[in-house]
């Protein structure tokens, strides 16, 4: 199916009208090269015809620590290496943004944000998305505290769902290399209505302090606050179209069954 020409009986189909989309590191960088071109290539694909379609798109999209190490090669592993890192690997990871969204004809813009700038930030945000599509990051070169959490594997989910709250988004969609939430059997769970329900698998898992125990936090507080939040394996075929068409992809939080 051609996306660049979005008919407009598809337009009718997308339930989503401002989404959020979090791309973490070890979905955007891959093995031998800074970063995972195709994936990228893939994304600009759906998302620009979600643009095209009139949805407004903004990827949080981490990746620049780690594309920066790849470059790099030889650099540590302390704070100050990280945001060494970061200063050589975001001009590399916007790029290959750029690039990819060129081919469907999408501006793409870029925001690194500090969490003092992203309270005050709102209105420059959203006349931006009016006329493309906007990735944003946390500015790791100058914010200390974002690198030292980035040891705890917060990677920029927490910023996600502090940015659909700011520009009051309708979907949070983050994704990872897994289908989603699973059971102790490896199943997945198809949508999640209660935390603790979740809460043994992921800790028996290994990543309480972080990584998937991370987005389900996120992914629950942005349902109490009235969106569709969703887990979801980045290369599942159209994940993101499928997602604003509000079939089901992932695990779902969905806002009517939260306990609060």
């Amino acid at each position: 199916m051609n996306l660049e020409i979005v008919n407009s009986k598809e337009r009718e189909q997308f339930v989503s009208k401002r989404l959020i989309v979090k791309i973490g590191s070890s979905t955007i960088v891959k093995d031998g090269d800074p970063l995972n071109r195709d994936f990228m290539d893939n994304m600009a694909r759906q998302i620009s015809g979600l643009f095209r379609s009139g949805v407004e798109v903004v990827i949080v999209s981490s990746g620049a620590v780690a594309c920066g190490r790849k470059i790099l090669g030889d650099i540590g592993t302390t704070t100050l290496d990280n945001q060494v890192a970061a200063v050589y690997g975001q001009p590399e990871l916007i790029a290959q943004w750029k690039a990819s969204f060129s081919r469907y004809g999408v501006h793409v813009g870029q925001e690194l944000l500090t969490d003092e700038h992203l309270n005050n930030n709102r209105k420059v945000l959203e006349d931006s998305l009016k006329r493309g599509v906007v990735i944003i990051n946390a500015n790791d070169p100058v914010n200390d505290l974002e690198m030292k959490q980035f040891r705890i594997s917060a990677d920029n989910d927490r910023l996600a769902g502090d940015v659909a709250g700011s520009i009051d988004a309708d979907t949070l969609i983050l994704l990872t290399d897994v289908d989603g939430v699973l059971n102790k059997k490896g199943e997945l769970l198809t949508h999640v209505d209660r935390l603790e329900d979740v809460e043994d698998i992921i800790k028996d898992s290994g990543a309480g302090t972080g990584g998937m125990w991370s987005k389900c936090l996120v992914a629950k507080q942005a349902a109490r606050d009235g969106r569709r939040s969703i887990i979801a394996n980045g290369r599942s075929e159209d994940v993101i179209l499928r997602a604003a068409r509000g079939q089901n992809v992932g695990t779902r939080f969905i806002p009517g069954y939260m306990f609060y």
